[in-house]
């Protein structure tokens, strides 16, 4: 949620003019984040986030605002898309697909306790659950094929080292697979600066916009990558903790307890990949963020030398 892309105070006046929800008072960029525009803006009758999606069309946005529309009226906390008078959640705003949401309570934190990693057990597996039968069809991106795309890419930044550890990876991952795992809507990226605390109660998930259908377990794994590490060292007590409160809602197969570790590496794998890229090819913006890939390689190296980390 960086500002790629700057807009005026007029043009968000002749923007608001549309809705219902008051007059513009103030509005500031919002920097965390690394994939779309995110202002916030008060109004005579609110709060609320405007975004400026840079990289998903018009076209394929509905998919994703009718996903959060539906997880709210589940009662997940998901921003809700705001209508226009007309009815419509999807608008342009200079030269961008533009939408405006709820502005919800809490504030993400940097270091999560273990009962916050409970509560994001908790919730996923409800995102889940409300999801199933769901059709969402948006394909993942995860999996051989991305990862050996972004490798080729980043390859003139790569040490040997690094080349010697992905190929490696890369081979052990295309000997497992993970095809007959239990497939849903997953969130894809439940980073701790995508989830809004209010104390020990989770009071948002955000940014669905790399939601996709994928095997549910790679949406836990990457929430116990994020979550459940201090200072990039995984602690069992809050892996334990994460895991415990998925499974009681959304019991885990044998065959997903069984595969925990290798899509733990998977998904390190796929951070480490992508954050490379993102520091080798940065895109141009008034506030953005990087985020130190070397985090996910360590990560990733303790997953490989402690395969057993992981209990249940």
């Amino acid at each position: 949620m960086s500002v790629f892309t700057c807009i005026s105070r007029p043009q968000l006046d002749q923007f608001f003019s549309a809705y219902n929800l008051g007059a513009v008072v103030s509005f500031e960029g919002i920097s965390d984040g690394i994939d779309n525009t995110n202002y916030w803006v008060s109004t005579t009758q609110g709060r609320f986030v405007l975004t400026l999606f840079e990289s998903l069309s018009a076209d394929e946005l509905p998919d994703f605002l009718n996903l959060l529309s539906h997880l709210h009226k589940n009662n997940l906390p998901c921003p809700r898309p705001e209508a226009d008078r007309q009815g419509y959640a999807l608008r342009h705003l200079n030269g961008k697909p533009a939408a405006l949401f709820n502005a919800l309570s809490g504030a993400a934190i940097a270091s999560p306790t273990t009962a916050q990693c409970r509560e994001i057990g908790l919730q996923l597996a409800r995102l889940h659950r409300c999801t199933q039968g769901y059709v969402f069809p948006v394909n993942s991106s995860n999996g051989l094929v991305g990862y050996k795309t972004l490798r080729n890419k980043i390859d003139a930044h790569l040490s040997a080292e690094d080349r010697r550890l992905l190929d490696d990876e890369l081979a052990f991952q295309a000997n497992n697979s993970l095809e007959n795992l239990p497939q849903g809507v997953i969130h894809a990226d439940l980073f701790r600066d995508n989830v809004l605390f209010d104390g020990d109660r989770l009071s948002g998930l955000l940014d669905f916009y790399s939601a996709c259908t994928d095997a549910l377990l790679f949406d836990v794994a990457v929430a116990v990558n994020d979550w459940c590490c201090d200072e990039g060292v995984v602690n069992a007590e809050k892996v334990t903790a994460l895991l415990s409160a998925y499974d009681n809602l959304r019991p885990l197969t044998l065959l997903e307890k069984q595969q925990a570790p290798t899509l733990l590496r998977a998904a390190a794998l796929r951070f480490w990949l992508s954050r490379l890229e993102h520091r080798h090819f940065p895109r141009a913006g008034e506030l953005t963020q990087q985020k130190d890939p070397l985090a996910f390689r360590r990560i990733l190296l303790q997953h490989r030398q402690s395969p057993a980390l992981i209990f249940f």
